[in-house]
């Protein structure tokens, strides 16, 4: 391919774990860290081919706002010496982490998120200072025993998040899961491992005490791949499009595990994934490095009208539970925002691996939808990337309602905005492809 060239990689960690008594995400309802499972990181990996420079930084958060990633995008690029377009920011969704977001009674934690950027430069730049001759290879994996689809459809004609394991009411799954596992593998020209950019299609696992600061699954990856292939080896696992993805099979009676273990398996299961992957794998040296990316406006959902009317009683109705009244207040400051959001949309190239960003908690149905569209035999859906947008559905679960269609500052998006993005990164993969 004429536009290949020599490529150059670099990989960096730094940790970002905050002191126990900071207050953590993932909940409706407040809540504080009592202790530290383990530990939250900031994982960089720089890549360099004809003079283009490239940078992927996963977080070990649940979310970052659009100006927080905004800021740290630009800290990557200031130390890394690359063009903040080329820069992607992308976050774990580790539900164990602080409070990155205001949303509900949650309250962004700023200067925790303050430690957090600094660190995104120290981390990017580190990566670039190692940047040294490095090959390539790319590669889809498969796990099927991981994920499922938390929608269902019940026997009442409803649709269901979560409906228990064992509902008798429930029918079948609402939508579907992604078994796939795209990655990108990295080693050194003498051969030695360097990093791998994972990608994968479900939620936290969250098996841990709701009180304590861990990594999820997606730290027990990297600390298995890092036994695995050396003490400096940098694993990313990124986030796929899994709004409506998690890892409980409601047919079936859980088998009973310890704290921490069902993130062990599932962790280690797509580590046997990189390395079956890894095994087979045929390293290039002369690869084409590549990023582009667009504006889209997000229009933001908004009550009117009766509905408003109903939220303004909800939100000070003290007889209903706290949740419904939280959900009132939610709904009314959405009045607050404009009524277009601009969101960052990005893809990104190395070699055959073509990777797009998007910035919500994307259904299940659109990283399908992007990979049929995609030109690259393998290509990864990171989402939580480059902001925070909210739960993304398809045209059609909106109709069919349900936990994520829920109007709130985690669920704005309006109708048509997941498969108006799946179009904007699909022409840009195009692009990508042709460069």
């Amino acid at each position: 391919m004429s536009n290949a060239h020599p490529l150059r990689a670099g990989a960096a960690v730094a940790d970002i774990t905050p002191a126990v008594g900071i207050s953590l995400a993932g909940s409706l309802t407040g809540r504080s860290a009592k202790s530290i499972l383990d530990p939250l990181h900031a994982r960089a990996v720089v890549l360099e081919s004809g003079g283009v420079r490239i940078a992927f930084v996963l977080l070990d958060l649940i979310a970052l706002n659009n100006d927080d990633t905004a800021r740290a995008r630009a800290a990557a690029a200031k130390a890394a010496f690359i063009p903040i377009e080329n820069v992607c920011v992308s976050c774990t969704h580790t539900h164990s982490a602080p409070c990155t977001l205001t949303i509900f009674q949650s309250v962004r934690e700023a200067a925790f998120i303050e430690t957090v950027i600094q660190r995104v430069g120290e981390v990017a730049g580190k990566a670039a200072e190692r940047l040294q001759p490095a090959r390539a290879a790319w590669a889809n994996g498969w796990e099927l025993r991981a994920g499922f689809n938390r929608r269902y459809h019940m026997n009442d004609g409803t649709v269901k998040t979560n409906p228990g394991i064992g509902n008798p009411k429930v029918l079948h799954p609402a939508g579907p899961t992604d078994p796939q596992v795209p990655m990108l593998m990295l080693e050194s020209m003498i051969g030695q491992p360097m990093a791998v950019i994972a990608n994968f299609s479900l939620h936290y696992v969250g098996d841990r005490p709701g009180d304590a600061i861990s990594a999820d699954y997606f730290g027990e990856f990297a600390g298995i791949m890092r036994q695995r292939k050396g003490p400096e080896f940098v694993a990313l696992l990124t986030h796929g499009a899994s709004g409506d993805i998690n890892n409980i099979d409601v047919m079936h009676k859980p088998v009973q595990r310890k704290p921490g273990e069902r993130s062990r398996e599932v962790a280690g299961w797509i580590a046997d994934q990189v390395d079956e992957c890894w095994a087979q794998a045929k390293f290039e040296d002369l690869v084409v490095v590549a990023a582009t990316q667009d504006a889209y406006m997000q229009r933001v959902r908004k009550l009117k009208g009766a509905e408003l009317e109903a939220a303004r009683k909800q939100s000070k109705d003290r007889k209903l539970p706290l949740v419904d009244q939280l959900y009132g207040k939610e709904r009314l400051e959405l009045l607050r925002w404009p009524d277009k959001v601009p969101m960052v949309i990005q893809s990104l190239r190395v070699g055959g691996f073509g990777a797009s960003t998007f910035p919500g908690e994307v259904f299940c149905r659109h990283g399908l939808d992007l990979k049929n569209a995609s030109p690259f035999p393998v290509t990864a859906f990171i989402e939580l990337a480059n902001g925070y947008s909210g739960y993304t559905p398809t045209r059609a679960d909106y109709d069919l309602g349900g936990y994520e269609t829920w109007l709130a500052r985690s669920a704005y998006a309006a109708p048509f905005t997941g498969e108006e993005m799946v179009a904007v990164a699909a022409m840009q993969l195009r692009k990508l492809w042709q460069s």
